[in-house]
């Protein structure tokens, strides 16, 4: 619509008898339901309109300019029925707007009025252009709400087009897809039976479909087989049987396209009801296509609400190898052969469904293309390998070795002896990772100490800072020794062990004399030495500690200005640097300034130690605190890692803090603390799996990651940040 020939059309003005209805027409004062009072009138607006050159002009007139005299119209509406369009001119502002007649700036006065004035002859002129029969006013907009809607299924189109071309491909259902699904795809099956005195002696079977003898004295619920069939069955009394619904099954029917190959994926159920029994009712619903083209590229569609408008497939996301949860399912096997010739061929897919009860096929394919080897994995019978490559594609993705190799020994890095190892005792990741370090260091491993590593979920990684000192026999055998001292707990040994050797380390022992490393008493020479490193002088210890960890100082200036508040009652400080947090460990008998453990986490900026101080006596040392860089409180300690009576008070402040610093923090602040969330819900998993227990002090006997739970302080305001959830 050109603007220009618009506004060359007739001008429409205001008529002597409109003037004088909006005259007589005034505002009155009515009273609602609610008690509210509000200005009420008759007409909201006043209409005129033309028709030329196949366009509808509407001129809408405002009362209160009507009363005035005013005779130029408030909105001039063109629409054009052939090219289905409108557009609207704005007298008041002097410009042109799309708008549809409810979005257009009328004061709120005029929406209590009953209805819009126009004379019987413009009533005719706007039905007779629009073919309605409606009023005038909702005629005209009735007509640009089609004319909205055809253009948003327009847009809608050009995104949809190709996805219907996609779906126009898949084939049919196979003729006999629902009984398969029936007896195949759904495994729950029944033996209905009439309650007899003495056992009932026949039932009917829901997968035979027949009267069958029941050889045993069934009862309701009783789980049994059928002796027909021999199918699994669940016994069922008429009387105590009412409406059920049996799980739902994933099925799958893989099928060859014009492109490839598509896999397609239902969910499955049936339905009894006491009415109808013993019959059932089966509901199978397809909620997931996913094309293969001839390299295997994936598109996927998935079976859900389109913009909030209608039903229909719409493309999602293709499945990944790191999907959790399960979606397997029974496959359709009638289509198999002929792809196992041609789209399946080298991809072992075909025979994996063979071994398996339930597969999910998407999930395999996924996994395949990132993981080439899964299929000479699964011939080489390594079955729990085979299965890791679905629960943990990633690890075994980055123990293969050499991706490219054409033989899986020198893909995983082992020679023949070592592949034989790894089959005798049907090994996984763990396993795999022992003997590939075997390999690297040269120095032969038995198996008995393989396989008790594996059993206790020890990796190479964790006995790396005693390797160099002592052989993997003497390690399995100093960590059994040690382990009674331990609750049995050999992780807790280990990191008691690194932990007295670092600490030695710091009071110049020399770590690599048997004496010192070897200790007998683990547990006590450790705690001797924390004394020890408490005794040493603060300024040496900052100097070595600024020495190991040059970053430590800078940052902690750096975030001064951002996490330092106080009110009336507290005041959270940040410490200069090294030397202020080992003084305040030391003044409060805990281990933030001697661990290693609270340096690394500042360096690496996935938590910070500050201090909560009373403002009436800020150099006086109360809690530290260890804070994630959202203002998460991961810990809030006293003296000796204590918690006074007025924590509850802290706390509230703490909460208030926490709002506070929200405001403050950049992109960048809180990206570290979705990762430092991470770490920390890691550390926790593992200190459970552990069962690691506090030993000494107030809370000696407690798991240590309940201790650590309990304290957690998360600062939800920032959690639920929408780049911080994007980036957790």
């Amino acid at each position: 619509m050109k603007k220009r020939a618009l506004m060359a059309l007739p001008k429409l003005t205001a008529t002597d008898e409109m003037k004088q209805i909006a005259a007589s027409d005034l505002p009155r004062k009515e009273k609602t339901t609610y008690g509210y009072v509000r200005e009420v009138c008759e007409y909201y607006a006043y209409l005129r309109c033309i028709t030329q050159d196949g366009i509808l002009k509407v001129a809408f007139f405002l009362p209160e300019y009507l009363r005035l005299n005013g005779s130029n119209p408030a909105y001039e509406v063109y629409l054009d029925k052939e090219k289905r369009q409108f557009i609207t001119y704005n007298s008041l502002t002097q410009k042109w707007c799309e708008s549809k007649l409810d979005r257009l700036d009328w004061k709120r006065l005029y929406w209590y009025a009953k209805t819009s004035w126009v004379s019987e002859e413009d009533m005719t002129a706007v039905q007779t252009y629009l073919g309605s029969n409606k009023k005038a006013v909702d005629a005209i907009l009735q007509f640009q709400r089609d004319v909205r809607d055809e253009q948003l299924e327009q847009r809608h189109r050009r995104e949809t087009d190709p996805w219907d071309k996609d779906m126009e491909q898949v084939p049919e259902l196979p003729k006999d897809w629902s009984r398969w699904v029936d007896k195949v795809a759904i495994r729950q099956n029944y033996i209905y039976y009439h309650y007899k005195k003495g056992g009932a002696k026949t039932g009917y079977c829901t997968y035979c479909e027949k009267e069958v003898p029941i050889k045993v004295h069934p009862h309701h619920n009783q789980q049994g087989r059928c002796s027909c069939c021999r199918h699994p069955v669940v016994f069922k009394a008429y009387g105590r049987a009412g409406y059920m619904q049996t799980e739902k099954h994933f099925a799958y029917l893989i099928q060859r396209c014009k492109d490839g190959f598509v896999v397609r994926e239902f969910q499955a159920d049936r339905t009894y009801r006491k009415e109808s029994l013993p019959n059932s009712k089966l509901y199978c619903q397809e909620i997931r296509r996913t094309i293969y083209d001839r390299e295997r590229k994936p598109r996927t569609y998935y079976w859900g609400l389109y913009k909030q408008r209608n039903m229909r497939w719409i493309s999602g996301r293709p499945c990944s190898y790191g999907w959790y949860g399960s979606d397997d399912g029974r496959v359709y096997g009638k289509t198999l052969p002929t792809l196992e010739q041609q789209e399946l061929r080298c991809t072992g897919l075909v025979n994996w469904i063979r071994k398996q009860k339930s597969v999910d096929p998407e999930k395999y394919l996924a996994v395949l293309e990132r993981i080439p080897q899964m299929e000479q994995i699964s011939k080489a019978n390594l079955p729990k390998l085979t299965k890791e490559c679905f629960s943990s594609c990633g690890t075994v993705s980055e123990l293969i070795k050499n991706h490219s190799a054409g033989s899986l020994i020198k893909a995983l890095g082992l020679d023949s002896r070592r592949f034989q190892r790894l089959r005798l005792h049907n090994g996984g990741c763990d396993l795999l990772r022992w003997l590939q370090y075997e390999k690297g260091t040269g120095r032969e491993i038995p198996d008995n100490v393989l396989l008790w590593m594996c059993q206790q979920n020890i990796s190479p990684r964790d006995v790396q800072f005693i390797a160099d000192r002592m052989s993997m026999v003497q390690v399995y055998n100093y960590v059994r020794r040690q382990m009674p001292s331990f609750r049995r707990n050999s992780h807790e040994v280990l990191r008691t062990w690194e932990d007295y050797l670092s600490m030695a380390k710091k009071l110049h022992m020399d770590v690599y004399d048997e004496i010192v490393y070897r200790t007998r008493k683990l547990r006590r020479r450790h705690d001797d030495l924390v004394l020890k490193c408490q005794e040493k002088d603060i300024e040496l210890q900052a100097e070595e500690m600024e020495e190991k960890f040059p970053h430590v100082n800078a940052i902690c200036q750096e975030i001064k200005a951002k996490y330092e508040y106080a009110d009336a009652d507290y005041m959270v400080m940040v410490p200069s640097g090294i030397l202020d947090i080992i003084t305040e460990g030391r003044a409060l008998h805990h281990c933030a300034g001697s661990s290693d453990r609270y340096w690394d986490r500042i360096e690496r900026r996935e938590s910070f130690v500050m201090f909560l101080r009373k403002t009436a006596d800020p150099f006086h040392a109360y809690y530290t605190l260890e804070v994630e860089p959202d203002g998460t409180v991961r810990q809030k300690r006293t003296e000796y890692d204590r918690q006074k009576k007025d924590i509850e008070q802290a706390t509230e402040f703490l909460q208030k803090w926490q709002r506070v610093i929200t405001a403050r923090l950049t992109e960048s602040d809180k990206a570290l603390a979705a990762e430092s969330r991470i770490l920390r819900e890691k550390e926790f998993i593992q200190l459970k799996k552990d069962r690691v227990i506090i030993h000494t002090g107030h809370l000696a006997g407690r798991l240590l990651a309940d201790v650590l739970m309990a304290d957690l302080m998360e600062n939800t305001d920032s959690i639920q940040s929408p780049a911080l959830a994007a980036a957790a």
